[in-house]
């Protein structure tokens, strides 16, 4: 099967395969903290590698106009699953707050669940632009909070006992996932206005 993929399809089905690797890795570290300190390290190479996948096959398939339904439909899953994951085992260990993971795992399913329901009525939702904000700043919130040894907004009450390198990871984690929160909210509100406006329900 792997053989007659293209590469863009390679690159999102390794991508989804990266996701369990990224797991085991992030859980060592939040059980073994102090033991097993490199595997936070691991992870984070993984993530941004598996980022790298995702501009990979996006630049490839525009570049060659390579489009099937494969990617349309592996493409953003794969996406969705690394960063909901992520924002998971980051609620797990205390450093992001549960509700922004359900917040984004929310969002996420249910704008898939319109995009699904516009396919199968002839439209296509396409990504808007506070969907593209969302993303960026979601993956740049989630490698600054790997590599962060405080908690989201921690910078508000312990600014005294951080380092400068410390105290300036946690203003940037705060505010990376902040605004990508407010965005992940706008991008959902678009969905369904413009599902609203485009989707006869009653078909």
């Amino acid at each position: 099967m792997l053989k007659k993929m293209n590469l863009p399809n390679k690159l999102t089905i390794l991508r989804i395969l990266l996701v369990p690797v990224f797991i085991v890795f992030m859980s060592l570290a939040n059980v073994y903290p102090d033991e097993l300190f490199w595997s936070n390290y691991v992870a984070l190479g993984i993530f941004i590698f598996a980022a790298f996948t995702d501009f990979l096959d996006g630049y490839i398939s525009r570049k060659n106009n390579i489009v099937t339904k494969f990617g349309k439909i592996m493409d953003p899953l794969a996406d969705k699953l690394l960063i909901s994951v992520a924002f998971i085992m980051l609620s797990a260990n205390g450093t992001v707050p549960a509700w922004i993971a359900a917040i984004v795992v929310f969002r996420d399913l249910f704008v898939d669940a319109l995009r699904l329901f516009g396919t199968d009525n002839g439209k296509d939702i396409a990504a808007s632009l506070s969907g593209k904000i969302k993303t960026a700043f979601q993956l740049i919130g989630i490698i600054l909070a790997i590599l962060d040894k405080n908690k989201f907004a921690a910078f508000f009450t312990e600014s005294i006992k951080m380092s400068t390198c410390d105290l300036l990871i946690n203003v940037c984690m705060t505010v990376s996932i902040t605004v990508a929160i407010l965005a992940t909210a706008c991008s959902l509100v678009d969905y369904i206005i413009r599902f609203k406006e485009d989707i006869d329900v009653e078909q």
